[in-house]
């Protein structure tokens, strides 16, 4: 959802109004993408020079220096920063496709005449939606699957950069959340649109009230998630896992197959599949056979 421009704007365009210089061709941007993502005509950024090169003709706003090989290069000392501008330069002109389809209910879903519903939203057989819930533009909710009242899915996220005063300037969340089978949200749980593409929820998580997961993250199949867990931006929870109350993970972290995170533990980095873990940092208590 949200990535793609109403119209083309060439490369050199965009370099001007952010006031830094454009190497290689001058490639027409039409959509906006993560690098991993990369296609022809879309614009992404990169801390560092991309390992391999520009292999289509696309845009990377990228440190100087940066070979812009099939395509073009926006120079810019802080790649992130300079990039959270192009959104917004962007969005005012020439601005993002919005969606504009009405929200796709199954007739066998439940959902509450309280509850919210943006454009685009599909949602599968059986899945009830409770009082209050909030479900914004683009987000998919399969089959089967129960949300409790008072939860937001698919509301933007916590993600900034500061500029050279340090003002905090948001990084606009184009992406959206996609929600498996058989999934169950707690009452008062956010779960925040991704960057770009979605915020991935698998078949068979299970959350308790009070949790949140940031924008970009993943939480494979069967995960438990229990009451207060926080998960930061672009951490990947792996299947059947488990974290206990009042835990919180820090941004990209990595959380294995089976893993236990015990009560209240603050995880600082990742944990290997089968291990379990508590304690502030949380540290290695046992590992499973």
């Amino acid at each position: 959802m949200g990535h793609q421009l109403n119209r083309p704007l060439l490369a050199s365009h965009l370099a001007k109004r952010l006031g830094l210089p454009l190497t290689g061709t001058d490639v027409p941007i039409s959509a906006v993408r993560s690098l991993d993502a990369l296609i022809e005509g879309t614009l992404c950024f990169a801390k560092e020079a991309p390992t391999g090169g520009i292999t289509v003709p696309a845009v990377i706003i990228a440190p100087p220096g940066t070979s812009p090989d099939l395509g073009a290069v926006i120079a810019a000392t802080n790649p992130r920063l300079a990039f959270a501008r192009a959104l917004h330069l962007l969005t005012s002109e020439p601005g993002f496709i919005p969606l504009t389809e009405p929200a796709v209910v199954d007739p066998t879903a439940q959902v509450s005449p309280t509850a919210v519903l943006g454009k685009g939203v599909k949602v599968g057989a059986r899945t009830v939606i409770g009082h209050y819930v909030v479900v914004a533009d683009g987000v998919t909710i399969g089959e089967d699957c129960l949300i409790k009242s008072n939860t937001v899915i698919g509301d933007v996220g916590f993600g900034f950069e500061r500029d050279e005063t340090g003002r905090p300037i948001r990084i606009l969340h184009l992406g959206s959340v996609a929600i498996g089978n058989r999934v169950e949200i707690g009452s008062l749980n956010t779960v925040c649109r991704a960057t770009f593409g979605n915020t991935i929820v698998e078949d068979d998580v299970k959350t308790d009230d009070h949790v949140h997961i940031a924008h970009n993250c993943r939480v494979q199949r069967g995960a438990l998630l229990t009451a207060c867990v926080e998960l930061s931006g672009g951490v990947d929870v792996g299947e059947f896992a488990w974290i206990g109350p009042n835990s919180s993970v820090i941004q990209k972290a990595v959380i294995g197959k089976h893993a236990f995170v015990g009560i209240g533990s603050n995880i600082t980095k990742s944990v290997a599949d089968g291990v379990a873990v508590a304690g502030n940092p949380a540290r290695s208590l046992s590992r499973s056979t």
